[in-house]
């Protein structure tokens, strides 16, 4: 990482991760991991909980479903 950029982004797609939460090309050299990424399979079984119930009417099991999501996504 040159002083220049001192962490931040360098690049379009360094400013694109960012947006969404996620580390720069050089933090991920450095093994910097997108926040929640480890757990990505229950927060995926999560939202497709929460669709399901959306479609079936179930507005407050989904909303419960969309904030697990939401804590298991960091």
């Amino acid at each position: 990482m040159t002083q220049a950029t001192q962490g931040g982004a360098a690049s379009p797609q360094d400013v694109q991760s960012q947006n969404r939460g996620g580390p720069t090309a050089a933090q991920q050299a450095a093994g910097a991991r997108r926040p929640g990424s480890e757990n990505l399979p229950e927060l995926q079984a999560a939202l497709n909980e929460a669709r399901g119930l959306d479609q079936s009417g179930k507005e407050s099991d989904c909303m419960d479903a969309i904030q697990r999501a939401k804590r298991l996504g960091g």
